[in-house]
């Protein structure tokens, strides 16, 4: 019996104005273009059991939108963005098994990290075994990631996207 993916790992694709993600495993999203200020790819140790690496959409530092790398359409959908931005959005973390990223747009940042991962540390025996199984992990935007979302903060209202 080998291991699987998500029964769902969703569908990515660009009409033109906004990056749309919907899936059955995932929440589902639309980010006006415009609007996001950094493009980028990230991996995690959850594979082979589930996802394990997603490109990653942020518009401000406080969060960010997530599609995973095995979503229909992807290839179609990084040649179209990266049609509409100039340039292309090359993946290269296929082959991580850790936690890892890397920032894939604007092009001046393109392979610095996108996010640090921190190693949460257990309290207690209950809480050391469980992390030794299953390690926890906080992930958060690096340093020049925040920088870059801080100083591109808009002033203007947000768009949405028609559905």
């Amino acid at each position: 019996m080998g291991f699987r993916r998500e029964p769902d790992s969703g569908r990515l694709w660009f009409d033109g104005e906004c990056v749309c993600y919907a899936s059955a495993s995932y929440t589902p999203w639309r980010l006006p273009l415009d609007e996001i200020r950094l493009i980028g790819e990230m991996t995690n140790q959850l594979g082979p059991f589930a996802d394990d690496y997603f490109i990653c959409f942020a518009k401000d530092s406080s969060g960010w939108s997530e599609a995973s790398y095995y979503a229909d359409g992807r290839d179609e959908f990084l040649r179209a963005i990266g049609d509409h931005l100039q340039t292309r959005l090359e993946l290269r973390l296929t082959n991580s098994t850790d936690f890892a990223s890397r920032i894939l747009w604007p092009e001046h940042l393109v392979d610095l990290p996108m996010f640090e991962f921190t190693d949460k540390n257990p309290r207690g025996l209950w809480q050391r075994l469980r992390s030794y199984i299953l390690p926890q992990n906080l992930q958060t935007f690096s340093s020049v990631s925040l920088r870059t979302l801080q100083r591109s903060t808009k002033s203007a209202g947000e768009r949405t996207c028609s559905e």
